[in-house]
């Protein structure tokens, strides 16, 4: 059984117990037996991960503000320049490029988080036109200055999906407009690990990625989320579980596929972030710019 670090809980005996008791509920006196679901990613999930999991992060109002300046930069936008955030979550990045006078349109595949996102995108001031939608079956009128796939929001799906989604975004470019893919390194990945963090009165419970080589496929994280109150244990379904599955092109391959759909002038940047930095190996990301 997976134990929460002592530094966590030991601000909060009370809940350490309660913890123990929710963990143990299948324990032979079955006491505290508490309701167990399996909800799926637009259901539950995207809002844990997305919304209130990311905003926990340490310094990352600031992170997403460096990124906004790096895209700026590498994609040339200039005030009044149209952009679409493709897998915008709740709207972090397209937020901060509205208020540099961008024109922006974001949509994602999980209804509830563009709602978080129009909702802060109003209490912003900021017109926005967020919207759900699959990246798989991009089909908008309008033709962009720029497209962005930020927080390595690319590979999801089989390769031949995973292309569409390239395509989409080239028929969604005007002429000479840039894509951009925030991606990992697949040679230089984070070391994942186990973690136990809360999340208010709540915990979230997490598996580390694992990578499987043979298929150069980023697998799962599994996650389990504990309410304190009413009292229940959450836990992905199927459906959540296939949202974790990434699969981590190399740059050879990822050139060769913007190449097939016909852009043109790809560079590669090592860090999302400015000053621009080659990519090599040991870079913590691999950036990717192409022209249509």
């Amino acid at each position: 059984m997976f134990q929460p670090s002592s530094a966590v809980l030991s601000k909060a005996p009370k809940i350490q117990d309660k913890l123990l008791i929710i963990v143990d509920s299948d324990s032979q006196n079955g006491e505290q037996r508490l309701e167990r679901v399996e909800l799926g990613w637009d259901d539950f999930w995207a809002e844990v991960f997305r919304v209130r999991h990311r905003g926990s992060i340490p310094g990352i109002q600031q992170y997403d503000e460096l990124v906004v300046d790096f895209c700026c930069d590498v994609l040339g936008l200039k005030e009044g320049n149209s952009i679409l955030d493709i897998a915008c979550g709740a709207g972090d990045q397209s937020i901060l490029l509205a208020k540099r006078g961008m024109n922006v349109s974001g949509f994602d595949i999980a209804g509830s988080l563009i709602e978080v996102a129009k909702s802060r995108a109003t209490e912003a001031g900021l017109k926005i036109d967020f919207f759900t939608g699959d990246m798989r079956k991009i089909d908008i009128d309008q033709r962009f200055d720029a497209a962005v796939l930020l927080s390595h929001s690319f590979g999801f799906f089989d390769h031949e999906e995973n292309q569409g989604v390239l395509k989409g975004a080239f028929k969604a470019l005007a002429k000479g407009g840039r894509l951009l893919l925030d991606l990992m390194n697949p040679y230089n990945l984070p070391r994942f690990q186990k973690t136990w963090m809360k999340l208010e009165n709540d915990f979230l419970l997490s598996d580390p990625h694992v990578i499987d080589a043979p298929a150069g496929v980023l697998r799962g994280r599994p996650a389990t989320f504990i309410e304190t109150e009413p009292g229940r244990i959450v836990r992905m379904n199927e459906d959540a579980m296939r949202n974790n599955d990434i699969r981590m092109y190399t740059a050879l391959e990822i050139r060769n596929m913007l190449d097939d759909v016909g852009f043109t002038k790809t560079e590669l940047y090592g860090q999302n972030k400015l000053p621009r930095m080659s990519y090599a190996a040991n870079s913590e990301r691999m950036v990717v710019v192409a022209r249509k």
